[in-house]
């Protein structure tokens, strides 16, 4: 055996053209395969922390009812029963994100608009989805100010700026009648239209007056920082609810819509990947058949010699195993390098790609993923596919006529 791998060694490296030619091939197949999937899973990443960042969190507290319904009336009671349910999960939650949200009509002189106010606290949605960087003029409130911040777009909409003061007319908790007159402290800019058209954002104790709903918030968001965690904590945060009063989400139930785009993303990246696999199968295939071709006559002389088929079909075999291991080692250290550099340094989208991220509320850059399964798994494939394409010399050698070979 020693011999064996001697000679197999000594192949390798007395053409080293051929070698190099052979590794680059398996190289090449295995950084293009780690760049691709590590795209797709960056997206995909990308616009599931979006989701979660931006709009549901991970999980969600709310009235058993307000899932179905979602209006004033199913505002859940925030008192001791929730926090001390999640006081008893401390260890696994980050943090969580109080809000209370209603639809109201939002009033500047003549002009109405149809708004969603949110009542919020700044500092945790700071946290969550560092909401106050998108302020564009003003400033975002404290807890303790009495002023409203408004979407770009909603004050161009109602001709306001910094300093105005804008009307709210809506229907509170219990069918209470909410209004409420406030000065604009605030303007923020987001991607979507459909929120840049819409928001308005009030202190929390601000938004409870107003909807007349003390010490009620219609959603309680929890963070964690270990997304595997989110299941068996909302299994466990429902063993410590009254099931008949409270209901906890999470943000694949409060988003079955974006659910099933994913399975059908994933479904369509499997297709993807099969057809990568095949395409570089084929590259493979292509440079060792060429490269077996300029070695038949050195096999048929070989065999004429003395060399046994079987022990010839070994050293094919190794030098088979050491270059796959080579190219895909060397192919996973490029792969890590660029893709760590386009992690860190994203690739910023434009025109109609952008703007159609820009709708679907995801921020126009191309993420990649780090994530070691990525470089582990496509490593293996490639690996796996150069060893199946590098069978190919070992047959031809057991079936070869060294005669016309030689």
């Amino acid at each position: 055996m020693q011999t064996l791998l001697t000679l197999a060694w000594r192949n390798l490296w007395r053409k080293k053209r051929r070698t190099f030619i052979t590794l680059s091939s398996v190289m090449f197949a295995t950084i293009l395969a780690i760049v691709l999937m590590s795209m797709i899973s960056g997206m995909q990443e990308q616009m599931v922390d979006s989701i979660v960042r931006n709009t549901t969190g991970y999980l969600q507290i709310q009235d058993v009812l307000y899932h179905d319904e979602p209006s004033m009336d199913h505002a859940l009671e925030y008192g001791d029963e929730v926090k001390d349910a999640v006081a008893a999960f401390e260890e696994e939650i980050s943090y969580t994100v109080p809000r209370i949200q209603g639809f109201s009509l939002a009033a500047k002189d003549m002009g109405t608009r149809g708004v969603m106010v949110n009542g919020i606290d700044p500092k945790k949605e700071d946290r969550m989805n560092n909401l106050s960087s998108n302020i564009t003029s003003g400033q975002m409130f404290d807890s303790g100010d009495e002023y409203a911040v408004i979407a770009e777009g909603l004050a161009s909409l109602l001709e306001v700026e910094v300093g105005d003061s804008l009307v709210l007319l809506g229907q509170g908790f219990q069918g209470m009648t909410a209004v409420g007159t406030y000065k604009i402290g605030g303007i923020i800019r987001f991607f979507m239209p459909e929120k840049n058209n819409t928001m308005v954002y009030l202190p929390l104790e601000q938004a409870q007056y107003y909807f007349a709903a003390p010490d009620r918030l219609t959603n309680l968001i929890i963070m964690t920082e270990d997304e595997d965690l989110v299941p068996r904590l909302a299994k466990n945060l429902e063993s410590q609810l009254d099931p008949e009063w409270y209901a906890v989400k999470t943000w694949e139930e409060l988003m079955p819509d974006k659910l099933a785009a994913f399975e059908a993303r994933e479904a369509q990246v499997a297709v993807f990947a099969w057809v990568l696999y095949i395409v570089v199968g084929f590259g493979i295939f292509g440079t060792i058949m060429t490269m077996m071709f300029e070695r038949l006559r050195e096999f048929g002389i070989l065999l004429s010699i003395g060399l046994k088929r079987v022990k010839l079909a070994a050293i094919c075999m190794i030098e088979t195993l050491a270059i796959s291991f080579l190219g895909v080692l060397a192919g996973v250290t490029a792969g890590f390098l660029i893709v760590l550099r386009l992690h860190f340094n994203p690739v910023r989208l434009a025109d109609e790609l952008g703007e159609i991220m820009i709708d679907m509320g995801i921020e126009p850059i191309l993420s990649f993923s780090i994530a070691p399964e990525i470089f582990i798994y496509q490593g293996m494939v490639i690996f796996f596919i150069a060893l199946i394409v590098g069978l190919y010399p070992v047959t031809r050698v057991l079936r070869m006529d060294m005669v016309h070979s030689a």
